[in-house]
């Protein structure tokens, strides 16, 4: 995602895996032996080389579209998704999946291309299974959709909009079981009026960062506006009232 023209950068792929924002990925946005298939959804194109992938893919996205749907972002054009068997790399830093405004693509690593060059890889400090990494989707499908439903197009929407969005949806599509550990393990509370969110804060705790925003957004009293609120933000921070 472009950020102002400069690359905006969420997580690393290296013991604790979130995801990232990524511009100018260096590799090919598509497998060689991938094949493109749409969901049960139409709105969702996933090109991968196993079948058993597009499995994981596509409810995971069905999941972030159905939730952001309920808020008022629906998918105006189909959400591409790559499944890719290398790491996404930007410079020095290495990343599981990324959302380039510029192609409007998404792309994430197959769990197997993750534990091949991941040790022991995690995600908000929890062992990463098949769960967790529809997590992983489904943060970068809702950057793709946040974009689509942006206010201010053609700049994107600012980062800490993005990423609370995108942290909340990831936490959301989670089942119970799998979301308590994440929150538990954070120890925050939610965002609390005079507090800012910030793309600072993300970056130096990305857990704590989701778990803030998911817990402010389940007791947010009009999520909905809250929500288009952060659809015509193009700054850095949000300013919590």
């Amino acid at each position: 995602m472009l950020i102002d023209g400069l690359p905006g950068l969420a997580g690393r792929c290296s013991g604790v895996i979130p995801v990232a924002i990524l511009t100018g990925c260096l590799i090919s946005p598509f497998p060689a032996c991938a094949e493109t298939q749409r969901c049960s959804n139409p709105n969702i194109e996933v090109s991968a080389e196993h079948t058993k992938i597009r499995e994981a893919v596509c409810p995971a996205s069905e999941l972030a579209l159905n939730f952001l749907a309920r808020y008022g972002l629906r998918a105006k054009r189909v959400v591409r998704i790559s499944v890719v068997e290398q790491s996404l790399q930007y410079r020095s830093y290495s990343a599981c999946g990324s959302y380039d405004s510029r192609s409007d693509l998404v792309q994430v690593m197959s769990p197997q291309a993750i534990h091949q060059t991941t040790p022991s890889p995690q995600m908000y400090h929890q062992p990463l299974d098949q769960l967790y990494y529809q997590g992983i989707v489904a943060h970068e499908v809702a950057h793709a959709l946040i974009q689509q439903n942006s206010l201010i197009a053609p700049q994107p929407v600012g980062q800490a909009a993005q990423e609370y969005l995108a942290c909340v949806t990831q936490l959301a599509i989670l089942p119970p079981e799998k979301r308590e550990p994440v929150i538990g393990d954070a120890g925050v509370g939610p965002w609390e009026s005079g507090d800012v969110i910030s793309s600072v804060y993300m970056a130096m705790a990305p857990n704590r960062f989701a778990v803030k925003s998911y817990l402010h957004f389940q007791q947010h009293p009009l999520p909905e506006k809250f929500i288009q609120e952060q659809l015509g933000s193009k700054w850095f921070y949000l300013n919590v009232e």
